[in-house]
């Protein structure tokens, strides 16, 4: 996916409808936390229930500040039965933070890097190897929840300690992250919008997609074959992170003005990243245990997180540009997400993102609540004719198997028909 940079699209003309009061955004675009992407895709569309997801009191409070000039939006019956949805959640507490939770999935999440550190230095490399890859996968969803803002109800709070838990501990940037998944969430399997399943060249999830796959020998060897590395694939995931990480964070055209602002921090804190962890690899018995821990860690990392978020969205129908712009907030997210059926283990292993149905209506509400509204947001699709979609883990691989496999014959087939 082409990313439009900040030099670029400065200048560029931005308004959003909020609340039937169309917002001029040119200049705010600007300073916006989030990223300047993500406010161009919702150019002179009404972004009232993606604003009111993302975004708190203070938020709010600024909005009325800013000058909005009326327009006719007329509101779907589905979206304005999920406002009062979310009306009746907010409540009855279901956005409020629970502090011992709070505290506790903080430090046993961090102590998990720690505990892991402190073996492998001890000389129980591979132990250490383990726990801290787990580490690194439970910091990714204590850094998604840090970066939604529903881990603590202060937003600078949030922003310091995703800091520690992503860029210090994890070693992604915090930035770069909110600029790619605030986006995903936004535009839920938009086609050339959506982030995340721009996967190329690696991947294609799309049959109307691989107009975009070269015609070469090298695209056909490894399209052809998706289904099949996928799962080694996910190993690297982390790694691919760092590295888009790195070019977000010595690539200033790509920010705004709120992300310049926290650069030297942003920076800083993936410089001490790498001097801790490669410092603890550094301090195991041998070269073969340095490159071991290394490997073991990042790998465990990558996988658990990949294996987890590709089951969520990837199996389900993409929408094509045209279609979001007649697809209202309500049916894009719930037509483009699918839960991992809960239990205790599968809760936990997945920082609550196998309620990923829950999370995209409600980015907002706390992890430890996702499961406690299931049952209500299951009533709310019944209620309003959607379908509600779950399925067990292995289901959902197969359906992610089963999609690669479909475009990649799809694929072969163009290629006999070219020939």
């Amino acid at each position: 996916m082409v990313w439009t940079g900040y030099e670029v699209d400065a200048k560029q003309p931005l308004h959003i409808v909020i609340d039937g009061l169309k917002y001029d955004l040119t200049q705010w675009k600007n300073y916006h936390p989030g990223g300047h992407f993500i406010l161009h895709q919702y150019d002179n569309k009404d972004a009232t229930d993606v604003f009111t997801s993302f975004h708190g009191p203070e938020a709010f409070a600024r909005l009325k500040n800013m000058k909005g000039v009326p327009v006719d939006c007329p509101v779907d019956p589905k979206v304005a039965a999920f406002r009062e949805f979310r009306k009746k959640l907010e409540r009855e507490g279901y956005f409020q933070w629970n502090i011992p939770y709070t505290i506790y999935k903080f430090t046993s999440t961090c102590g998990l890097v720690v505990l892991g550190s402190y073996l492998a230095i001890k000389g129980y490399w591979m132990m250490g190897a383990f726990l801290v890859g787990l580490g690194f996968q439970q910091l990714g969803w204590l850094g998604h929840d840090l970066c939604h803002h529903n881990f603590t109800p202060y937003r600078k709070l949030n922003n310091f300690l995703a800091y520690i838990a992503g860029n210090l501990l994890g070693g992604f940037s915090v930035n770069w992250w909110k600029n790619r998944h605030n986006t995903h969430h936004a535009i839920t399997n938009v086609m050339e919008s959506d982030p995340d399943i721009d996967n190329l060249p690696l991947f294609v999830w799309e049959e109307s997609d691989l107009v975009r796959v070269p015609e070469s020998w090298l695209a056909s060897s490894v399209v052809s074959y998706q289904e099949f590395y996928f799962v080694p694939w996910t190993t690297l995931l982390k790694v691919i992170w760092e590295i888009q990480s790195l070019f977000f964070v010595t690539s200033p055209k790509l920010h705004n003005r709120s992300f310049l602002a926290s650069l030297f921090w942003e920076r800083a804190t993936l410089a001490l990243h790498w001097v801790w962890f490669l410092g603890v690899a550094w301090l195991t018995p041998s070269w073969s245990s340095f490159f071991g821990f290394i490997f073991i860690s990042e790998a465990i990392g990558g996988a658990g997180i990949a294996l987890i978020v590709f089951m969520n969205h990837y199996a389900l129908d993409h929408h094509e540009q045209t279609e979001r712009v007649s697809t209202n907030f309500v049916d894009l997210q719930l037509g483009g997400t699918r839960n991992i059926r809960p239990n205790p283990f599968m809760n936990w292993l997945s920082g609550g993102l196998n309620l990923q149905v829950e999370h995209h209506l409600f980015p907002t509400i706390p992890r430890n609540n996702l499961l406690t509204i299931r049952p209500l947001v299951q009533q709310f699709c019944k209620d309003n004719g959607i379908e509600y979609q779950e399925l067990s883990y292995w289901d959902c691989l197969v359906e992610v198997e089963k999609k690669l496999h479909r475009v990649s014959n799809a694929y072969l087939e163009r290629m006999k028909k070219v020939e």
